[in-house]
């Protein structure tokens, strides 16, 4: 039986000593970073199968070092193109308010690693970041030192440290959002009580086969004997993979119809749903907190003027759901788009989407730790060919985010979209990253309005 040192509740002030301590944990993990963020070329689903059982069975050889912390932990496993992480926060969000201990873990983060480790809408100290890491280090040596493949991967290491952290946290249920994919993704060696689908679409095509079946086979692999199988409406070729998992482990498939309302409202019913399957009483408050259940950067508004929404929209669908509710939200015109992406993102899959609902756009290249941004001209390329040139370009978000609020002036509105990443260099302008840190909350108490400048960047877990 594993020794696990249990969290206790710690209110005290977070010092600048063990900020630096959390922001050198970080360091360690980021160092563990080889090669490029996913596949340079296309892979067939036979090359997609080999790469990903590979990887999943040393990541469970590592787990196996660790004492397997996934084992015992009740979850959710939350899979799918667009909308993952919004569910998962509202069913966190429904799951708490019926009084349990709720852990949630979604990928990538904003503005800190911490974000990662979420329980009850709190996050983590980086004190416990940094005990997290201290416990690690010792089994990535052994494990590099006798591993055939080497150490263990970035990947690998904080999905581990999220799973320990839930068992140390004493969470009664934790909510896992998928990474990419999900029958290989290194969230899927968790047991769930149900997992859950969101949609199946345009994205990962590179890694995941090519075709929307092979996504859907990928996105279904999470789905397991004894855990609850739902999913979301799906595109006729993406059926019958999703049908076929779930015969194939004897589950039945509870398919949830949402109606073409906006992409939050149907986030919302998506996790309302899965809570029913849970047992989970829609009482008023739970209702409530699910809808009111939310993650950072999800066209989310920002203070002062003018209106500034901020969303990761990066691929063509999340582009395209974004596109409709900037209509349907009738933003304030002009109506300026400020648009930075990563560089193994498609623009001509997410500009045609987005550029039609806006009058004039600004283009960037977000900033982000061994991930190299669209070049700014590039970029720039790929709205010329479509008839739509940006009107200025800033590789530095900062630079890009005054010359966008400059065109939409007092009574005007910005977007910013193409890349959560983006949407962390920027949220930190309104929210900076060592207020989040010390307050353990993405929303701190801040008493200005509007963007607070150019030195919020330089907090970001990220090293330089």
């Amino acid at each position: 039986m594993r020794d696990t040192p249990v969290l206790t509740r710690d209110d005290s002030p977070v010092t600048d000593a063990e900020i630096a301590a959390g922001h050198a944990a970080v360091g360690y993990v980021n160092g563990l970073i080889r090669g490029p963020a996913g596949p340079t070329s296309p892979r067939t689903l036979e090359q997609s199968i080999q790469a990903g059982e590979r990887r999943l069975g040393r990541f469970r050889r590592f787990l196996a070092t660790l004492g397997n912390p996934q084992d015992g932990l009740r979850c959710v496993h939350v899979g799918g193109t667009s909308g993952k992480g919004s569910v998962a926060a509202k069913v966190a969000a429904g799951l708490s308010a019926t009084g349990l201990r709720t852990g949630l873990h979604c990928t990538p983060y904003l503005q800190t690693a911490l974000e990662k480790f979420d329980c009850d809408g709190r996050l983590a100290r980086p004190s416990e970041l940094t005990d997290l890491v201290d416990w690690i280090r010792p089994h990535v040596d052994r494990f590099t030192a006798t591993d055939s493949d080497g150490p263990p991967t970035y990947g690998m290491v904080w999905v581990a440290l999220t799973l320990e952290y839930f068992v140390r946290a004493r969470v009664d249920i934790a909510v896992m959002e998928v990474g990419a994919g999900g029958r290989f993704d290194l969230t899927n060696v968790v047991n769930p009580d149900l997992a859950l689908v969101t949609s199946v679409g345009h994205d990962h095509l590179k890694s995941l086969g090519g075709t929307l079946a092979t996504v859907a086979w990928h996105k279904a692999g999470i789905f397991k004997s004894g855990a609850a199988a739902i999913c979301g409406p799906l595109p006729p070729e993406a059926r019958p993979p999703v049908r076929d998992a779930a015969d194939a482990i004897g589950q039945p498939l509870i398919e949830v119809p949402l109606d073409g309302s906006d992409f939050r409202s149907r986030n919302t019913r998506m996790s309302e749903a899965a809570l029913e399957v849970l047992g989970t009483t829609l009482s008023s408050e739970v209702r409530q907190a699910t809808a009111h259940g939310r993650l950072a950067a999800r066209f989310e508004r920002m203070s002062g003027r003018p209106a500034v929404y901020l969303d990761g929209a990066h691929n063509r669908d999340k582009a395209r759901a974004l596109g409709q509710v900037i209509d349907s939200a009738s933003l304030p015109r002009p109506r300026v788009g400020l648009i930075g992406m990563v560089g193994y993102r498609a623009a001509s899959e997410v500009l045609p989407q987005l550029l039609p609902h806006l009058d004039v756009w600004v283009a960037t290249e977000p900033q982000v730790y061994r991930k190299p941004a669209l070049p700014v001209g590039l970029l720039a390329e790929a709205g010329e060919v479509l008839g739509q040139a940006p009107i200025a370009r800033a590789s530095d978000p900062h630079d890009a985010l005054q010359a966008a609020l400059a065109l939409a002036g007092n009574h005007g509105s910005v977007v910013a979209g193409g890349s959560v990443y983006l949407a962390g260099n920027l949220r930190a302008a309104w929210y900076p990253t060592l207020s989040v840190v010390r307050e353990r909350t993405m929303w701190p108490r801040i008493t200005a309005h509007g963007p607070h400048g150019r030195a919020a960047l330089a907090d970001t877990y990220a090293q330089t």
